[in-house]
């Protein structure tokens, strides 16, 4: 099971990867003590308002990877530097505020087919952290207009507009168009140091996009709209750099296996808003018997039950199952 690559040539400067930890682009050597404040006061405002933290398992594991990837930026003590945290919140989304503050979703989280996606996640935030385009910004917005603006990894369904409260005032990101190539950049060759696979971050980028056509199918939104802000580049111009980023690090695409170990990981994960009821997502083994139809019928989501069920598994529509692999389910709770 794979996620959809897109090939193309990109004629744009690539940097290359060294097996050391990586510097960033700037003079920064550690987080400034302004970033460090900045952040410690405006962490519990995004926790208050984007659900808290998740509790469960998968929170540990989410941290573990981060502060791995972290460590290849080159900020000094970057591992206990950094905070990572896994949002107990209902929409795809990623973002970073200054001070080393990392934040995913776990509805993203559910997204996810590896260990590699999701440091190539923590890797673009890093690199957002390390090259601290906060500073060079500087814009005060609102956290509800953090999540509808995409600040870094977004859907725009309307789901955002009923999750996200319009509260709390931050100093937060509008990462600009240039800023975004950085931060993926950055965070190819964060994970690659860190001995993932580069790849992953065209996947992950390329799963999202399809994640938010299938949203944007659900709530009636043209799917000619961009996935990302207006200053964000669109879905498929991510992927196709991502992908050519992976290239220039000079590592072979590996062959096709399952992390099971990640998938495994994933199971008893809420899915969704509780508020329509509540779902978690349940790892199970294909059967001999089963196939894409019979397996997404048992989807608990209202539509596009198929479609879901391959996006989350990160199948093509004409990819065969095989028996004994592990796929994700959407069940009732």
């Amino acid at each position: 099971m794979i996620r959809r690559h897109i090939v193309v040539l990109v004629t744009s400067a690539l940097l290359t990867v060294s097996a050391a930890p990586v510097m960033a682009q700037t003079a920064v050597r550690s987080i400034s003590s302004t970033d460090k404040a900045q952040g410690s006061q405006a962490h519990p405002q995004l926790l208050s308002e984007f659900g808290g933290a998740y509790k469960g398992p998968q929170a540990a594991f989410v941290e573990r990877v981060g502060k791995r990837v972290a460590v290849q930026s080159g900020l000094s003590n970057a591992g206990s530097d950094f905070t990572v945290t896994l949002l107990d919140s209902p929409v795809e989304n990623a973002f970073a505020i200054p001070g080393g503050y990392i934040y995913v979703t776990r509805q993203l989280l559910a997204l996810m087919t590896s260990e590699a996606e999701l440091a190539s996640v923590m890797g673009h935030e890093v690199g957002h952290v390390a090259a601290r385009h906060a500073a060079s910004r500087n814009t005060r917005a609102t956290i509800g207009g953090l999540l509808a603006r995409g600040v870094s990894l977004a859907t725009k369904s309307d789901l955002a507009t009923r999750v996200v409260g319009t509260g709390a005032q931050l100093y937060t990101l509008k990462y600009g168009r240039d800023q975004e190539y950085q931060a993926d950049a950055l965070g190819v060759r964060y994970i690659t140091a860190a001995g993932y696979n580069p790849y992953a971050s065209a996947d992950m980028l390329a799963a999202l996009d399809e994640s938010t056509g299938l949203a944007a199918q659900a709530s009636g939104t043209a799917r000619s709209l961009p996935t990302w802000a207006s200053t964000h580049p669109n879905g498929a111009d991510r992927v196709q750099r991502a992908e050519a980023l992976a290239k220039a690090t000079g590592k072979p695409e590996p062959a096709v296996t399952q992390d099971t170990a990640f998938l495994r990981m994933l199971d008893g994960l809420p899915y969704g808003d509780p508020k329509q009821g509540r779902k978690v997502i349940r790892i199970v083994t294909v059967g001999t018997k089963d196939t894409i139809d019979t397996l997404s019928q048992r989807m608990a989501v209202e539509d596009s039950k198929r479609e879901r069920f391959l996006v989350i598994n990160g199948m093509e529509d004409d990819e065969p199952l095989k028996p004994g692999t592990l796929v994700k389910l959407v069940v009732t709770a």
